[in-house]
């Protein structure tokens, strides 16, 4: 009997220590898990804005042919149609030319610099400047020589559009209209054209009935915002209009980004009005003088090309700075990519830029992978 109680007394001491041991060391006895619980999610992925070429070797020549050998002389401006296809203005080549399925073609135009109307290669052009086209794939294309604007339809085919052969500043009938050399253009979908007219800081409109009006700017260089007829800007550059019919304009001598409402009122949307590169808020962002042309994507961001970069406008004013830094010629990504004189930029349906690389004789993509 002494034996079993000894033998008892054992076992409680032993119990006893052991559960002391598992609450000094945290261990708890518990029943495994049916399964491991699952692993964590991975981390999302990192988009990014990516520059690639999509045409020209860098030769300042002429070469038609596949389009990494093809060949530009001072490529100006770039418009996507809606099946994808490129058209570029190539200033020193006085021709309208044309990327399909990685093919660089002549659209218009034959080396002759002259101004003469007609069917695709019969047609000549001085230098060939802006570029844009309508919701029915007709083409608008100002010449940095001549002060008159020219329409191309799908087939090629060249007419005069607006304008006489003197520069000026003159309203009306398209056939008596004055404008001045060099205009930045984009149209809406009705197929209106719309022209920045940089020697007359003015912001010019043209019907497709042929009346031409002035929808902002006075002719003086300024600036001051308010009713279009009053406002004023200052050597205006790209031009670009969302899906309200808002236009937006690149004030390149007042170093602003500035807004015309479809009422006619015009707004400074950001920019401090002194030259730099700081990006940030409206109240921070700074521009250069040598901003050039510029797009909008349907979530109303605009896109411009300041300098040797490629910028991004949120609908705040808020600034960033998507592709490019000093001039060069660089693909890859976001900032270490390299441009030299961008003059001309289209957006596709999908959201990728185009850049015409001036200084590069390229044509450049810009994607958000």
């Amino acid at each position: 009997m002494k034996k079993i109680k000894i033998a008892a007394a054992i076992l409680v001491l032993l119990i006893t220590v052991v559960n002391i041991a598992c609450k000094k060391t945290g261990v708890q006895v518990q029943t495994p898990p049916s399964q491991p619980p699952p692993p964590p999610p991975p981390p999302p992925h990192q988009q990014r804005w990516m520059v690639t070429t999509v045409a020209g070797d860098g030769t300042r020549a002429f070469a038609d042919g596949s389009a990494l050998s093809a060949r530009f002389a001072f490529p100006a401006d770039v418009a996507v149609s809606a099946n994808g296809t490129l058209y570029i203005t190539d200033i020193l080549n006085a021709r309208i030319r044309r990327i399909t399925a990685d093919q660089v073609f002549t659209f218009a135009g034959n080396g002759v610099f002259d101004i003469v109307n007609g069917e695709g290669s019969f047609a000549e052009f001085i230098n060939p400047f802006s570029i844009t086209i309508d919701g029915f794939g007709n083409l608008y294309t100002s010449d940095e020589n001549d002060p008159r604007i020219r329409k191309i339809t799908p087939a090629s085919f060249v007419t005069l559009y607006a304008g006489k052969s003197a520069s000026g500043f003159v309203d009306g009938n398209a056939d008596t209209a004055r404008f001045g050399f060099g205009d930045y253009l984009v149209a809406d979908r009705a197929g209106n054209l719309y022209l920045s007219d940089v020697r007359n800081n003015a912001i010019r409109k043209i019907t497709t009935d042929g009346k031409v009006s002035t929808i902002a700017g006075t002719g003086v260089a300024g600036f001051r915002d308010g009713e279009g007829s009053q406002a004023q800007f200052n050597f205006p550059g790209g031009i670009a209009i969302d899906e309200q019919n808002n236009l937006y304009v690149a004030d390149r001598g007042n170093y602003r980004i500035r807004k015309i409402s479809p009422a006619g009122i015009v707004s400074t949307v950001t920019g401090i009005g002194t030259p730099g590169g700081t990006d940030g808020n409206a109240t921070q962002s700074q521009f250069s003088i040598d901003m050039h042309d510029m797009v909008i994507d349907g979530d109303g961001n605009l896109y411009l090309e300041d300098e040797n970069r490629i910028r991004k406008i949120t609908p705040q004013g808020v600034v960033s700075t998507i592709a490019g830094s000093t001039a060069g010629y660089m693909d890859g990504e976001g900032i270490s990519a390299r441009f030299d004189y961008p003059n001309g930029l289209a957006i596709d349906a999908n959201g990728n830029l185009y850049v015409a690389d001036l200084n590069n004789n390229r044509i450049r993509k810009i994607s958000f992978e």
